[in-house]
Order: structure tokens, then C-alpha cells, then sequence
């Protein structure tokens, strides 16, 4: 039997995201450690450009711990340099949102999409 190529799908959620959705960039800190040799490093940032559509949640999606009001979907193209987690943020539009959940679309452990709660910071 013959395996599914998901590389497809996941161009052409590309391709329809750099269509309908927006500019944004993702970020993640992390924090400055200890070298015995030179003392304390620098806290580095990661950032990553990305084609990315958001979304609002319909009211019945809406249950209060980790859906709230006021949270957004943000679907995130698959060519991101580092997959989405908690604690990042994604600049979109001027706004500064932070990623609550990374949900990836994966099947057979292919990143197709990355489907993100994000919150206003």
C-alpha cells in the first residue's frame, strides 16, 4: 500500500495562506545562561517571518480556561524556521499576540498547519 504524500497539502495550505492571510513574525526569548569560561551570556531571540490568517472563535468555542474572550485562532503557514509553542509571540498587523497552544496539523508527522490560541499581550 502506497503512504499519502502530505508534502502537497501542506503547499497548498501555504500557497492559500500567502493568498488570503497576512504578513506576521514569530519570536521566542530565551533566557541568557552561564559559561565558566566568560561569565553570563546574553538572553538570544529567535524570529522566524511567517504567512499567517487569524481568526475569531464562535461563542460556543468560547469554555473559559483556555479559550477566552477576546482570544483568537491564528493559523500559521507550515514554513515556519521553529514550530509555534507557549510563551511566543506573534506580531501580525501591529499587534503583539501571545501563542497560548500550538495544535499542529501533523498527520503522519508532517506539519500540514499550525493551528495557535493566541491572546492580546
Amino acid at each position: 500500500m502506497t503512504k499519502f504524500d502530505y508534502s502537497r497539502p501542506a503547499a497548498t495550505a501555504k500557497r492559500l495562506l500567502d493568498r488570503f492571510g497576512q504578513d506576521g513574525a514569530l519570536s521566542r526569548y530565551t533566557p541568557g545562561g552561564y559559561d565558566p569560561e566568560t561569565g553570563p551570556t546574553d538572553p538570544t531571540e529567535l524570529q522566524s517571518p511567517c504567512t499567517v490568517a487569524l481568526l475569531e472563535f464562535d461563542n460556543r468555542q468560547i469554555y473559559g480556561e483556555l479559550i477566552r474572550i477576546g482570544d483568537r485562532r491564528a493559523l500559521i503557514a507550515p514554513d515556519v524556521s521553529f514550530e509555534p509553542q507557549a510563551g511566543d509571540s506573534l506580531t501580525v498587523g501591529g499587534d503583539v499576540l501571545q501563542v497560548v497552544k500550538n495544535r499542529p496539523v501533523s498527520p503522519a508527522g508532517v506539519v500540514v498547519l499550525h493551528d495557535c490560541i493566541v491572546r492580546d499581550s
